[in-house]
């Protein structure tokens, strides 16, 4: 088990983890995209945090070509290089300094919960905010709701995934609700192959920063400059329009770098009260508004 900020990148093998979230990543690129683009950014370049083997990244090959990645895991980072033809960084999300800036930022599968004392979740606003262009966008996904990770306690999540004739079966639980002093929950979980027989079997622990959405918005807010521009309930295949208030469970959340220019456009801002627009649903690519 590691303790809040000691998290050094995963350690289970590269091509089991691969296989274990290798689901369909085309809805995952389009409310990516399509958020961006209805915050007025033009996408043209885009770094994932925390970027795993690389699936994002290679689906979104098909939209741009100018894709950048950061993983703390050296082995991941060398994997996604090889899946994705995106230039990788080995590094820490919370620490960066690449020299350039992007249109689209983003988060995925809990990623920024992983910055977890003070210093890192400083660190990680602030190079989020060197690192968009003026106007650019930064979405994360992540779960949402500090009583809703309390109540998950030993209530794991199962699901298998194959390739070929490779099969990973996989778990992920909350084995310790968060504590009031570090708002960290302790996670664990598992992965087992097989084939025609078992193949092996990893495990790993560690923290995730819990929030309630004011709080995670107030920070991105008070250490990046950033702008809250929507937040969404992913429920496939709807995206739900969610108030601050009632933000619970799994999230997108949308934030603006400010525009530097003297006349910003008009873009949708977070809803507020108890009319809210209707759910968002696409099968395909969605238009541009």
């Amino acid at each position: 088990m590691t303790a809040p900020g000691d998290y050094r990148g995963s350690v289970i093998p590269p091509g089991i983890h691969d296989i274990a979230f290798d689901w369909d990543p085309q809805p995952e690129v389009q409310r990516l995209l399509h958020f961006a683009r209805e915050a007025g950014a033009d996408v043209r370049s885009v770094l994932e945090l925390g970027c795993g083997t690389g699936r994002l990244l290679a689906a979104l090959g098909a939209h741009l070509s100018d894709r950048w990645g950061i993983e703390l895991s050296r082995e991941m980072a060398e994997a996604a290089r090889a899946r994705s033809g995106a230039r990788i960084v080995a590094g820490d999300m919370c620490d960066f300094a690449l020299e350039r800036t992007f249109d689209l930022i983003f988060a995925s599968a809990n990623t920024v919960r992983h910055a977890a004392t003070a210093a890192q979740i400083a660190g990680l606003w602030r190079c989020v905010a060197e690192h968009l262009v003026s106007g650019g966008v930064f979405i994360a996904d992540l779960e949402l709701g500090f009583e809703a990770e309390a109540a998950k306690l030993h209530r794991p999540a199962f699901w298998t995934l194959s390739r070929g004739p490779l099969q990973v079966r996989a778990s992920w639980c909350v084995v310790r609700p968060p504590a009031p002093d570090t708002r960290c929950c302790t996670v664990e979980w598992e992965f087992e192959a097989r084939s025609d027989r078992p193949l092996g079997r990893w495990s790993e622990s560690f923290e995730l920063r819990t929030y309630d959405a004011d709080e995670f918005v107030r920070l991105a807010t008070a250490a990046g400059g950033l702008e809250p521009r929507g937040i969404y309930e992913v429920r496939d295949p709807y995206l739900l329009p969610r108030t601050p208030e009632n933000a619970v469970g799994r999230m997108l959340v949308v934030l603006q770098s400010p525009r530097r220019d003297a006349q910003p456009p008009v873009v949708p801002t977070m809803p507020h009260g108890s009319e809210l627009p209707e759910p968002t649903r696409w099968t395909s690519a969605p238009a541009r508004r």
